[in-house]
């Protein structure tokens, strides 16, 4: 499983294995510790994790390095997951 989550030094977009403990961002180089860090979308295949990564940046860029609500983060959770039921990995 590909965890989506967000750089907490520079707010970068990465995907991250779920059984690592911490992940260190690309961009900037700070360790994010993944316990404790707010999980966009957890995905099955890490082409998937980084697409969704992708297009979370665009919305960002959109809304002006806003983030989701919790309201919004649990309709894209739900999305997402109607999509995975509907692509046959359920």
């Amino acid at each position: 499983m590909f965890l989506v989550i967000r750089c907490g030094g520079c707010s970068h977009m990465m995907t991250a294995p779920d059984y690592r403990h911490h992940m260190l961002c690309p961009v900037c180089g700070v360790t994010t510790a993944l316990e404790g860090t707010r999980v966009y979308v957890t995905c099955r295949e890490r082409a998937v994790a980084e697409n969704i990564a992708e297009q979370l940046v665009r919305i960002f860029a959109r809304r002006h390095g806003k983030d989701l609500t919790e309201e919004e983060l649990h309709m894209l959770r739900q999305r997402f997951a109607a999509w995975e039921r509907q692509s046959g990995w359920f």
